[in-house]
């Protein structure tokens, strides 16, 4: 590509989370993304480039300078993004911020470079390809997904298991049909997009692994942070993302 002729290293576009967060006593609109998802491509060998929201049409010139991109985790996707109302239960929804981000999945996935999807990230590959959410899975009596503690640390301290499909993409990624995960999400898959299968479930059915049904693409979204599981056990996805970002 275009990007690795330029570079000795895979270039992997990270997407940017806009938040609206206090500065200096003054409120402000900033991109960040999670410094552990930059430790984590950088230990893939690849370079992370940060990729804010950007004016519409102008995707293309953007992925084109890219050799895979990486969906991050983050806020929850507008229902009237797959056609449905908000039941009351999202958080902190930003629909103008989906559309930019499904116009770069979509241009992405155009150029033919790999994707790869955490969390919400799979959730937005589910819904750019017409797919829909359950817009809260944290209910009393769930075996894996129960409802959530208010602190973030107590919430990345959860752990579920998981079941991986035999023979998928997914399962020879992380080389095993079982993983232990965390359990940072309260939205997920409710009707699977057209064109991907589920490979990888909780327990309690909950979806927690898709990948395309196209074996000349890569696109594969799981619900978990595996950026936020020990890097020893838990880098073999970036791993992969920047070895296909090469080839």
């Amino acid at each position: 590509m275009e990007s690795q002729s330029k570079n000795a290293l895979p270039v992997i576009g990270i997407a940017a989370w806009r938040q609206d967060v206090e500065v200096w006593g003054s409120r402000m609109n900033i991109f960040q993304i999670d410094e552990a998802y930059v430790d984590r491509i950088h230990a893939a060998e690849g370079i992370p480039m940060m990729l804010p929201h950007v004016r519409p049409g102008t995707e293309e010139c953007v992925v084109a300078k890219i050799d895979a991109l990486l969906l991050t985790g983050g806020d929850d996707i507008d229902p009237s993004c797959y056609g449905e109302s908000d039941k009351g239960s999202c958080r902190n929804v930003d629909p103008g911020a989906d559309q930019r981000e499904i116009a770069l999945l979509n241009a992405a996935v155009e150029r033919g470079i790999p994707v790869l999807g955490t969390c919400r990230g799979m959730q937005l590959i589910n819904v750019a390809f017409g797919g829909t959410l359950n817009q809260r899975i944290t209910l009393e009596g769930r075996a894996d997904h129960g409802p959530r503690p208010t602190l973030l640390d107590d919430i990345l301290a959860l752990r579920h298991p998981v079941e991986i499909v035999p023979g998928s993409r997914l399962a020879s990624i992380l080389g095993s049909e079982t993983r232990e995960v965390n359990t940072t999400h309260h939205q997920g898959v409710a009707r699977l997009a057209q064109g991907f299968k589920v490979v990888a479930r909780a327990s309690d059915g909950t979806v927690e692994g898709i990948e395309t049904e196209d074996p000349e693409k890569y696109i594969i979204g799981v619900q978990w942070h595996p950026e936020k599981l020990p890097a020893t056990d838990n880098q073999e996805l970036f791993d992969d993302l920047v070895s296909a970002a090469k080839s």
